[in-house]
């Protein structure tokens, strides 16, 4: 936290403890609208609520920018802690894109209301966006742009920016034909730079770089990385220019994506933030994962009873049991995450040899781990039980048991990428449970082979 964000936290807080609103509307009102979004986040539920809706009062066109730039969560429970009317009233005021985003999250009497009142083009966009899903570019789409016919004039251009009245700072004038076909792009410079009387499309660039409404939000962000802009123009099928997509509504996503996937990878789901009271609503959502993660471990029981000649010949084979299960897990998690990652970020790619090539990479990785750590557990579990067999089934099974922990780690996103899964899914208790009964099979198998030079 800043030393800024840390004195008005302290403020603030202190403010709303003394019910000392004036201080509190000033501070509102001299603070930058991306300072009062971050501050808000760091102080408890009561407080971000109570100085949200004076804020609202004040101004309420700064209230709906501060709030496009918090996380759903925070969104859902401010919508919920006001007035049913003044919920409706200020969701109104929200670009379409951002009611799309929360809509399916809200009461669903402010719902109702809500639609009941947008306009008719409103409500015509906001049934298109949540038909093409929240995962998609047109769940992004930002209206505080410029274009302009490429008919136009330097001076008409000039003219036009004058007039723009949002608080955004215009970069880039987009050029459109008579049917608002995106034909090319000017920077603000440029136009400033060239004769007044000059036609726009004699001078505007026409190698665009955009992205289509249909794209996926991991397109728009590998497009963003790759390009290194500011903003881009977002078309449909037929070329057709319906908005801009802004760098910060990117870095919100990739965001967004990051604590999703640590959801993913706990088996759990953020929608769990938005019912934080209701335990019985919170374990719903658990279940699924913990279920598969069961079944799993019942798989493995009755792997364990099938080697019940080897334990009660030898019952310290048991000792070493939870080392192998666990340490399979970590190298099999290690594996699925950077694998997942890669997936998603487009840094690998679903050829064939490109991924073969980062399997092989991840076996030759865990083949050094399995021969170092198994020597190392070999080694101590020989000197701790005085059993020289012992310490060799261990380090043969934690050996095999590495490689093939790796081995699913690897694989495991893969096939979830290619069943057109999200493969951060295999990060979690999928393959950690695979593993289980990978490893903990290979360690029975072996002990079983050597079980007569043990009672030696």
């Amino acid at each position: 936290m800043s030393p800024i964000i840390e004195v008005l936290k302290e403020t603030l807080r202190r403010s709303v403890q003394r019910h000392d609103i004036k201080t509190i509307e000033k501070v509102l009102t001299k603070t930058h609208k991306g300072d009062i979004a971050e501050v808000l986040k760091y102080l408890s539920k009561e407080e971000r609520v109570k100085i949200f809706n004076i804020l609202y009062k004040m101004n309420p066109d700064k209230a709906a920018v501060v709030f496009t730039d918090f996380d759903d969560t925070i969104k859902i429970e401010i919508i919920r802690s006001i007035h049913i009317k003044d919920a409706v009233d200020f969701i109104l005021k929200l670009p379409t894109s951002e009611i799309a985003s929360i809509i399916e999250n809200i009461p669903e009497d402010i719902k109702i209301a809500v639609i009941e009142n947008l306009k008719g083009d409103e409500k015509e966009e906001l049934k298109h966006l949540l038909s093409e899903g929240e995962d998609t570019v047109a769940s992004l789409i930002q209206e505080d742009f410029i274009y302009i016919l490429d008919v136009a004039t330097v001076e008409e251009v000039i003219d036009k920016v004058k007039e723009h009245n949002e608080d955004r700072e215009i970069i880039y004038i987009y050029v459109v034909d008579e049917k608002k076909k995106l034909v090319g792009v000017i920077s603000l410079k440029e136009i400033i730079t060239n004769p007044l009387n000059i036609m726009i499309k004699d001078i505007m660039r026409r190698d665009l770089i955009v992205l289509n409404i249909n794209d996926t939000k991991e397109d728009a962000i590998e497009t963003f990385r790759r390009y290194d802009l500011y903003v881009l123009p977002v078309v449909d099928e037929e070329g057709i220019l319906q908005g801009v997509v802004y760098i910060e509504d990117i870095l919100d996503v990739m965001s967004e994506k990051t604590t999703e996937d640590f959801f993913k990878m706990a088996g759990a789901k953020e929608e769990e933030l938005f019912y934080a009271d209701k335990t019985f609503k919170i374990a719903k959502l658990r279940l699924p994962w913990l279920l598969i993660a069961t079944v799993g471990e019942f798989i493995t029981a009755i792997i364990i009873s099938l080697f019940d000649y080897t334990i009660s010949e030898f019952i310290q084979v048991v000792y070493f049991l939870p080392m192998v299960a666990a340490l399979s897990g970590n190298i099999s998690s290690q594996a699925a995450i950077i694998t997942a990652r890669g997936l998603k970020e487009g840094r690998l790619t679903e050829n064939t040899i490109d991924y073969l090539l980062t399997v092989f990479r991840e076996l030759k990785v865990a083949i050094f781990i399995g021969i170092i750590i198994g020597i190392l557990v070999g080694v101590v579990a020989s000197l701790w039980i005085s059993n020289h067999i012992l310490g060799i089934i261990v380090a043969i099974a934690l050996f095999f048991s590495i490689i093939f922990a790796g081995l699913i780690g690897s694989l495991v996103p893969f096939i979830m990428y290619k069943l057109e899964k999200d493969p951060t899914l295999a990060t979690g208790p999928l393959s950690l449970t695979l593993t289980d009964i990978v490893g903990i099979s290979i360690y029975f198998v072996v002990a079983t082979l050597f079980i007569h030079y043990l009672k030696l």
